[in-house]
């Protein structure tokens, strides 16, 4: 990447690497095995950028850490590979830092208020529309008394979000104004009591399958446990109440933050780690589905490690699933492949919802490395887990795996039926994202057999599906409209613009160079055209 243009590259290299070595003596050394180059730092030297990605930054390191560029202010315009790939890392390394700010200041928000509203206005500097940061903004003035200060930020933030977006503010940054406080006069029936028995008929119905219920069940659990004054049990309600928000209704996960983060702010203070375990791994879910992978890591390797602090297993393999994930969506795909069979290893054999979900994951691993057997019966059994679990609205996730491993072992009526079925059981189920994945593999279906219109309308009917909710899986998106990018060189500039965005902001490598393919090969008609 950084030689290409080198007419002897490893002499290059070579030469380079001798600065390099020569520049870290004291510090680091850069050793050679087996044609791979690591870098071993001396005892005392930390680099932020290792301490994000590995998860472990502690909350006095956080204070110091800045929000900004990786590799701030240079640029390798001659070197086209290497400026890419240093584009999609700066994107992952920013959304871990975020993430990291965010932690930090929800962690210090009672123990030390000036440092935690410090943070937030590092951060929503980088990231002015943060509505979990502002709402907690808002819930430390409350509690240190200052109510007109809380009021003076849901005004500035509202007035910014109409200058700068033109809409009202979401809701959600003024809920600590309206949370129940621990009441002064006895209830008829204590509040903690009232909660305990909401929550478990909350968790009940979402089981069961109704998730409105359940959602409601749910919000009266969390403001009775607010009212208690019980914060162990309102962590414990909000986390439910998150979750349920979260994987039951889409459309409510921006929502479900502010909730996740008090959860995690009240575990942490009263030191329940397996609660902390849990609204970090919900946390972490969301920003995997936003695209944001660097963020989705970082939060899920807090899970992990509160897990392990209390030795559940099971509580770490459900977090290390959705690592796997975001490692197969940025193209990571031998760490990918043992994150989720170690996740499978872990898991119960009654969490039947998690075992489909997780080998239909592992089906995905093995499709993008060419395993085609291996992913076909990943996929047959995440569905027969699925349906034998009563997790119904899993299936369409693994049949449409099983479907793209069939079609890729020329089996295409199998396909077909196969990925028309998993379209009829999303549209059952309601969920965009399974909907758009099953049109998207009917379009590939299309498309070999020289059915180029039918497959740009399967394709374009898949993109309508991923936007008619704010928070359907952007990597599902990104994957359907780079397939339509590549069929219709007519498609419009702001497709491909959207399309690089979300390449990017994951990162999605393998995405992001078909899209650059794709825009320099419309740069090229373009000219002849001219």
């Amino acid at each position: 990447m950084l030689f290409s243009a080198a007419d002897d590259p490893l002499a290059a290299l070579r030469w380079s690497l001798l600065q390099v070595r020569r520049a870290l003596t004291g510090l680091a050394e850069v050793p050679e095995e087996h044609g791979r180059l690591s870098i071993a730092f001396a005892a005392g030297v930390e680099v932020d950028v290792a301490r994000v990605l590995s998860g472990d930054v502690t909350v006095d390191e956080a204070k110091r850490l800045q929000s900004g560029e990786l590799l701030a202010g240079l640029t390798f315009d001659d070197e086209p590979g290497f400026d890419s790939w240093l584009l999609l890392q700066r994107s992952r390394i920013s959304a871990a830092v975020e993430e990291v700010l965010a932690w930090a200041a929800s962690t210090l928000a009672h123990t030390e208020p000036d440092a935690a509203l410090e943070i937030i206005g590092r951060a929503t500097r980088a990231d002015p529309f943060n509505d979990s940061l502002h709402e907690l903004a808002v819930e430390i003035h409350l509690a240190r008394g200052d109510r007109p200060a809380a009021e003076a930020w849901v005004q500035h933030v509202s007035a910014l979000y109409g200058r700068e977006l033109g809409e009202p503010a979401p809701a959600t940054i003024r809920r600590p104004l309206d949370r129940p406080r621990p009441a002064a006069d006895a209830p008829l029936i204590r509040l903690d009591t009232a909660a305990r028995a909401l929550l478990e008929a909350a968790q009940a119905r979402f089981d069961a399958g109704d998730y409105q219920g359940g959602l409601e069940m749910a919000r009266r659990a969390a403001s009775s446990a607010a009212g208690s004054g019980d914060v162990v049990l309102e962590s414990r309600s909000l986390v439910t109440l998150g979750g349920i928000l979260v994987h039951s209704l889409r459309g409510r996960d921006r929502e479900a933050v502010g909730l996740l983060r008090r959860a995690q702010q009240l575990a942490t203070t009263v030191h329940r780690p397996e609660l902390v375990a849990d609204a970090e791994r919900e946390l972490g879910y969301v920003a995997f589905l936003e695209a944001r992978y660097g963020a989705a890591e970082e939060a899920l390797q807090r899970s992990i490690a509160s897990a392990q602090q209390v030795g559940d297993t099971a509580r770490a393999a459900r977090a290390l699933l959705y690592r796997g994930m975001c490692e197969c969506d940025r193209c990571d795909y031998g760490s990918a492949a043992a994150t989720i069979e170690c996740a499978l290893r872990d898991l119960p054999a009654g969490d039947a919802a998690r075992r489909a979900y997780g080998q239909a994951a592992l089906a995905r691993v093995y499709l993008r490395t060419g395993r085609f057997e291996l992913a076909r019966d990943a996929a047959r059994a995440g569905a027969e887990l699925a349906m034998a679990g009563g997790a119904a609205a899993l299936v369409p996730w693994a049949i449409v795996w099983g479907a793209e491993a069939a079609f890729e072992l020329g089996d295409e009526a199998a396909a077909e039926t196969a990925y028309a079925e998993a379209y009829t059981l999303g549209c059952e189920i309601g969920d965009p994202c399974w909907e758009a994945l099953a049109l998207r593999g009917l379009a590939l279906v299309a498309r070999r057999n020289q059915r180029t219109d039918q497959a740009k309308s399967l394709l374009t009917e898949a993109v309508t599906c991923c936007r008619r909710l704010p928070d359907v899986y952007k990597w599902a998106e990104a994957l359907v409209l780079t397939d339509l990018l590549e069929l219709d060189q007519d498609a419009h500039e702001v497709e491909l613009a959207r399309a690089l965005r979300l390449a990017t902001t994951g990162p999605m490598p393998d995405l992001f160079d078909r899209l650059q393919h794709r825009s320099a090969l419309q740069t090229r008609v373009q000219t002849d055209d001219g």
